[in-house]
């Protein structure tokens, strides 16, 4: 009888030993995941990769994990190398242990002729970059003037009328304004101390306002060009009483940074 017994608690021993091999198999693989998709950010050593249902998946690499360059069209033949070529844009097929979003890599593979394209596109990319990075500043530059030039002319007390030296020196201010790409023409009046506050903003106003005129009635400057004069009173450098230097209009050559970065030679 217990020659009939041996062979059937054997053969129990093998089938419990059986099942729990293949419950650890099974185990190991629901462990292990296998993820396909692009490489869209490499950061540090995260990398995100996207599958073709559009998830993104964080991928983390470590020392251990194993880069392989497949060659060839059956994908055999394969070569090791290194974190350094992963780059957004590059099909990858990743190995490891994780729940799919998170999934630490043991192996990452992907092919020789997709890394090639990807370090050719790559590289095409580079003065696009460039061009973006330009662009941006020039928006940021926008209203931010650029001083090119002044000119300062001055006036008798109580005068707005414009001297035959202060018409020359707005002739050469305007020829050199003509010589510039996109400008614009700043204007801002002053008088003297003495007088009231009244009668020195209405007599700053118009010699910013005579200025205007004749930088664009006599010397050609193009009216949109020309902005209305300021009357901004007494000059902060006026002093006290009647000051010959403090009667005057400055007049400013400036361009938006922002237009004139846009300008080619």
């Amino acid at each position: 009888m217990s020659t009939r017994t041996l062979p059937r608690a054997t053969a129990c021993m093998l089938l419990l030993l059986a099942s729990f091999t293949a419950l650890t198999a099974a185990a190991a693989d629901a462990d292990r995941t296998k993820l396909k998709g692009v490489i869209t950010a490499v950061q540090g050593d995260t990398i995100t990769v996207v599958d073709q249902s559009h998830t993104a998946h964080a991928v983390h690499v470590s020392a251990d994990t194993v880069y392989k360059k497949t060659k060839g069209l059956t994908n055999v033949i394969h070569e090791k190398t290194d974190a350094s070529v992963l780059a957004p844009g590059l099909p990858v097929t990743v190995e490891g242990s994780g729940d799919g979003n998170a999934l630490a890599a043991s192996e990452i593979r992907f092919r020789s002729e997709d890394l090639r394209t990807t370090r050719q596109i790559q590289a095409g990319m580079a003065p696009t970059k460039a061009e973006v990075g330009a662009m941006n500043q020039r928006m940021d530059e926008f209203g931010t003037y650029e001083q090119l030039d002044a000119a300062e002319v001055t006036f008798g007390s109580g005068s707005a009328a414009l001297s035959p030296k202060a018409r020359a020196d707005l002739d050469a201010f305007a020829a050199k304004a003509k010589q510039t790409h996109n400008y614009a023409v700043v204007l801002q009046g002053f008088t003297d101390s003495t007088g009231n506050a009244a009668a020195n903003q209405r007599l700053s106003t118009q010699r910013a306002a005579a200025v205007a005129n004749y930088l664009q009635q006599n010397a050609g400057l193009a009216p949109g060009r020309v902005r209305a004069g300021d009357g901004m009173g007494v000059a902060p450098d006026a002093g006290s009483g009647s000051n010959g230097a403090a009667r005057k209009v400055v007049a400013k050559l400036v361009v938006d940074k922002g237009v004139q970065a846009g300008v080619k030679p």
